[in-house]
């Protein structure tokens, strides 16, 4: 399905909870911290771009762990399967970033692409996922502020601290919580099997940011809701345009996800 035409919107409402502590570095020193925490409008937060790439990662992985690596490619990967993915296709990949806007029109409705790259997009075709940035409240619903944390360099030889080699970076502690969004357009059954796997890999937790082999970095989906319009659940476009959004049960939108699920399991 492309994007020519509108004719379904998923929009989940999320809880991350963090499980342990967070680092999402912003990568310049400031004169706070030798590593501060990511900051947009002085709050924390997760990046979309962050968090859509680890669940990429991990659906990537839990389908090639099911179905095998010829179920989907890797992008930028030359020796990935999925050879018949336009966008894990390397040669061809590369022709068509460098063609013209009007060859690669041309070719469009030729291009077939992996489960994964419809879902998640590549360079060649744009995302029907789309991931909010996660910004970080407390339970009653205002901001919380990263601390600061002492670190230093541990010589090899002697397994001790080394002189002059002290370090600080700033952590979001254990038990914050983060509201964020995920927006499915136009999606499958490939695309509805695909986000069935990374929420329940949410449910039991993703891991982010940095500093994770110090044991800082994992989240869990804690809770979430699901508003949508789809044509083909008999609440339209214009629905939509009329009501707002339909609602539907968390129990009751798990059990669509399942059984696209379990059909595209048989395609496999």
């Amino acid at each position: 399905m492309s994007f020519l035409e509108l004719k379904s919107r998923y929009v989940l409402h999320g809880r991350l909870h963090g499980d342990e502590g967070l680092h999402i570095g912003s990568g310049v020193p400031s004169t706070k911290s030798d590593a501060p925490f990511l900051l947009q409008g002085g709050q924390p937060f997760l990046p979309g771009s962050s968090l859509r790439g680890v669940l990429r990662s991990t659906v990537e992985r839990m389908v090639r762990g099911i179905f095998g690596p010829g179920r989907c490619c890797v992008l930028f990967d030359q020796d990935s399967a999925a050879k018949d993915c336009a966008a894990g296709n390397e040669d061809l990949r590369k022709k068509l970033e460098s063609a013209s806007a009007e060859e690669f029109d041309k070719r469009r409705s030729e291009l077939k692409f992996c489960a994964v790259c419809n879902l998640f997009g590549s360079t060649l075709m744009a995302s029907r996922l789309k991931v909010s940035d996660a910004v970080a409240v407390n339970a009653s619903g205002t901001n919380i502020l990263p601390v600061k944390r002492d670190g230093v360099g541990i010589d090899r030889d002697t397994e001790t601290a080394r002189d002059k080699l002290k370090y600080d970076y700033e952590v979001l502690e254990r038990g914050c919580d983060f509201k964020f969004s995920l927006h499915l357009e136009n999606g499958g059954s490939g695309d509805f099997a695909l986000l069935y796997m990374a929420i329940k890999e949410m449910e039991h937790g993703i891991e982010v940011g940095g500093r994770r082999a110090r044991g800082l970095g994992r989240v869990s989906l804690a809770e979430y809701y699901v508003e949508y319009f789809d044509c083909a659940r008999e609440y339209t476009v214009l629905d939509f345009l009329d009501k707002g959004f339909a609602r539907v049960e968390k129990q009751q939108f798990e059990g669509w996800l399942k059984e696209a699920f379990e059909e595209w399991r048989k395609t496999g």
